[in-house]
């Protein structure tokens, strides 16, 4: 599960934010009075650079700088850069640019490039009090005075922390919340109180004039024994410190990894001792160098730096706890002394220092870390923190993924998981991620703004048309200002339509790529007016001689024409001379018939196009010469292309000519293309959606019957329309000489033949049939018609008489012989 949740909510819609470093972090200098300072955030809008600089807070308290470009055209929604910042107290202020302008800012309050120093020890390191006659003779100093003493805060009463007590697991410990060292702060990760150390920050800071970070691991009540025993997992027991968790040493182990990642580090300051005075100098000795050795090998820092305060007070000195001080100090590399704290003797129950012993350990520890030893001890400096990737996801989400390889915790979740990835809406996300060392790095918070996918545009033409008129194409235009994904590739906010199809355009957020549901719009091409006419230059031409014919299409209409052919079919003995560029001679039919044949690309509006060929008449006769157009690319509402040269429509065209001698010869072009006449539409109007459409028919199983013999006649009632019709009635009317015999469905009253029929669904039918007897001979006209229906009818009337010609009545004759 990601190590990511939502930390805090408010400036959502802040267009740059820095998200690395935090407030009030302090990242460890080098030896040359520097550090290189990550610094990254996220953005909203799009941006060509980002700059950044770091104000001191007060003069002298650092170097300010000159605005510089951290990053040119940061892609994504997120920057990063690095500068190399001078030690000090810092604002941190960015800006970001589009095009020259200064578009959008932010900045950090406080950030510090200093010191940062880790602390183990017993009580007297962790802080503690000492009840003497139901006082409390140890109650801790106030808070650190200056603003350049920051710890993470850490509150022992917390239910995390009391999770953190049981487990060891840093995912119960603050993250990077960092704030000054208060009179009612702990230190991370285990200090209750300020103690000492707020004299010392206060005393360190005021000499070193840089801003110093402070971690507390230690343990009350614990030895050196017992830290090296679980730091080597030795088994131990004790009254109240967890071997199970590996405490003491789990302290160290978390800060280590927890903090100093992203911090850097220049020492771990060693204050034990009071709680070794029953272990031999030798014993002693061992256990701070296999802890110093661990803490090197565990954490691949070789040359981690350790000062070691000469500490063994109880009641009095303990020789051989300082012998084995100074022996660490004298023949560890990179280990330093630190104060003489046992010349300090306030201490009411002779151990834990009063306000005025902690007060003077505290001067005693800032005095102790000296110039020489802060020039001379090589840190370890922050890691640069490793950047979350983003993608869209659906809707107006984003796809947050932490980097691969790593264990991932969610912000408020406890567990962590494999999965890197969350799909989350607005908010600022934060990781805590592990890797295979349970080293954790906090990569940078990602702010994901309100709004990430722009609603759908919507595409307008010109004069709201949909049709392209000239061949210039017809300009369509995205409502959304911003960058556009066509599905002609444009990511302008208009394109030109030259040919007829759907386009779509869908909104791309700027910074992100997020892209909005789609809009389309369908063009086509305009309607063109085009016509066709052949004309030859004489109407008499002498036998073998030549004759000109001259083609040509005129384009009528408002709006240019695309693509056309045409064709000429040449009658029979017609030959082929020469013919204009562009023409082209097909062979003809199975009767060698040829066909002149053109492609012309474009006619524009109101213009025409023409085109000649020469001809040699070959036999007496008259000759009709007919031409079309086969193919048009625009529509030609008023003909039909390729449809034959016989239906009078202006795509067609014909003319005659005949030659000098006598000859009733009628020689023609061919027209294969003729199609047949479309047939008869139906009359009957659509199917109202709230009415019924009955219709009638009749029909007889004969039509000549001998009298008194009898015939089946039948009536069907049809209902085309949308609703099923209920509560129907029929009457027929006999003829005089037809007699009613039987029927299954129908009843006779005198010469009235009824029924009546409950239900029939919409586009569904129902047979009637009767039995009748021919009484006499001649015609007999039989009629019938639908009297009654529960709805209205869409086209006719019910009961109003056989003969008014609706649909809901029928006749038949019959003839008795």
């Amino acid at each position: 599960m990601l190590a990511s949740g939502l930390l805090y909510s408010h400036d959502l819609l802040a267009q740059l934010k820095i998200t690395a470093p935090v407030s009030r972090q302090i990242v460890q200098r080098d030896n040359n009075n520097q550090a290189t300072v990550q610094i990254a955030g996220s953005y909203g809008q799009p941006l060509d650079a980002i700059e950044v600089r770091v104000v001191a807070r007060a003069a002298g308290q650092g170097v300010t700088t000159d605005w510089t470009t951290l990053q040119s055209n940061p892609s994504n929604g997120q920057f990063n850069g690095t500068m190399i910042v001078k030690g000090g107290w810092y604002t941190i202020q960015v800006r970001g640019r589009s095009g020259g302008a200064i578009v959008a800012s932010d900045e950090l309050d406080r950030f510090g490039v200093g010191e940062v120093f880790a602390i183990m020890g017993h009580s007297n390191a962790q802080g503690s009090g000492c009840t003497i006659g139901g006082t409390d003779q140890c109650t801790t100093i106030e808070g650190a005075t200056d603003d350049r003493v920051n710890v993470v805060a850490v509150d022992q009463n917390s239910a995390l922390f009391r999770r953190y007590t049981s487990t060891g697991d840093t995912k119960f410990l603050p993250g990077l919340m960092f704030s000054q060292l208060t009179t009612t702060s702990g230190i991370a990760p285990f200090a209750k109180m300020p103690w000492l150390w707020s004299r010392m920050g206060d005393k360190l800071v005021g000499r070193i004039n840089v801003p110093v970070l402070l971690y507390n691991a230690g343990f009350g009540g614990s030895n050196m024994q017992q830290t090296y025993w679980a730091a080597y997992d030795i088994p131990f027991s004790h009254s109240f410190i967890r071997y199970t968790i590996r405490m003491p040493y789990a302290n160290v182990r978390n800060l280590m990894n927890l903090y100093v990642p992203t911090t850097g580090l220049r020492a771990i300051l060693v204050q034990h001792g009071e709680n070794d005075r029953d272990n031999p100098a030798d014993s002693t000795y061992k256990y701070y160098r296999k802890v110093i050795e661990k803490t090197r090998t565990e954490f691949n820092k070789p040359a981690l730096a350790h000062i070691i305060a000469l500490s063994s007070y109880v009641g009095g000195r303990f020789e051989n706890v300082r012998s084995a001080q100074l022996s660490v100090v004298n023949s560890t590399p990179q280990t330093f002394l630190g104060p003489d704290l046992d010349t300090n003797t306030d201490r009411p129950d002779g151990i834990h220092f009063s306000q005025t012993g902690q007060r003077k350990a505290g001067e005693l520890w800032a005095n102790a870390i000296t110039d020489t030893y802060l020039a001379t001890i090589n840190p370890y400096l922050a890691q640069p923190q490793p950047l979350a990737t983003i993608s869209c996801a659906t809707d107006n989400q984003l796809n947050i993924s932490q980097p691969a390889g790593y264990q991932y915790l969610r912000g408020t979740d406890t567990t962590y998981s494999t999965n890197n990835t969350i799909t989350v809406g607005a908010g600022t996300y934060l990781a805590r991620i592990k890797d295979a060392q349970n080293k954790i790095l906090f990569t940078p918070a990602v702010v994901v703004p309100a709004s990430v996918r722009p609603a759908a545009p919507t595409i307008s033409t010109a004069n709201g048309t949909t049709a392209i008129c000239q061949s210039t194409g017809l300009t369509l235009t995205s409502s959304y200002s911003g960058s556009n994904n066509w599905n002609t590739g444009s990511t302008a906010p208009s394109i030109v339509a030259t040919t007829p199809g759907v386009y779509t355009v869908q909104a791309k957020n700027a910074v992100y790529g997020c892209l909005s549901p789609p809009a389309s719009l369908s063009i086509g091409l305009a309607d063109s007016d085009l016509s066709l006419s052949i004309q030859p230059s004489r109407k008499v031409v002498a036998l073998n001689d030549t004759v000109t014919y001259k083609i040509t299409v005129k384009n009528n209409g408002g709006c240019d024409a695309g693509q056309i052919t045409y064709e000429n079919r040449l009658p029979p003995n017609v030959a082929v001379v020469s013919v204009d560029e562009g023409l082209r001679v097909l062979n003809g039919d199975s009767s060698g018939n040829k066909r002149i044949y053109n492609i012309i690309d474009r006619i524009p509006a109101n213009q025409s196009i023409s085109a000649e060929y020469v001809a040699r008449i070959n036999a007496e006769g008259t000759y009709i010469s007919a031409a079309e157009l086969i193919t048009i690319t625009n529509p030609q509402p008023k003909a039909i292309p390729g449809n034959g040269t016989g239906n009078g429509e202006a795509d067609e065209a014909q003319s005659d000519l005949r030659t000098m001698g006598a000859s009733d010869a009628l020689y023609r072009s061919p027209n294969p293309l003729q199609q047949p006449l479309p047939p008869v539409q139906s009359n009957q109007p659509a199917p109202e959606a709230n009415k019924i459409d009955l219709s009638l028919s009749m029909s007889t199983l004969n039509r000549v019957v001998l009298v008194g013999n009898t015939t089946k006649i039948t009536l069907t009632i049809t209902n085309r329309g949308a609703l099923a019709a209920t509560n129907i009635g029929i009457f027929n009317l006999l003829p005089e000489g037809l007699q009613f015999v039987e029927s299954l469905a129908m009843d006779a009253n005198g010469n009235l033949v009824n029924a009546r029929i409950a239900q029939i669904p919409a586009g569904q039918s129902v047979n009637l049939v009767f039995t009748a007897r021919v009484l006499s001979k001649g015609v007999l006209t039989n009629k019938a018609q639908i009297y009654e229906a529960a709805q209205p009818d869409s086209d006719s009337t019910p009961d109003n008489g056989y003969t008014n010609g609706e649909d809901d009545e029928a006749i038949i004759d019959l003839r008795g012989i």
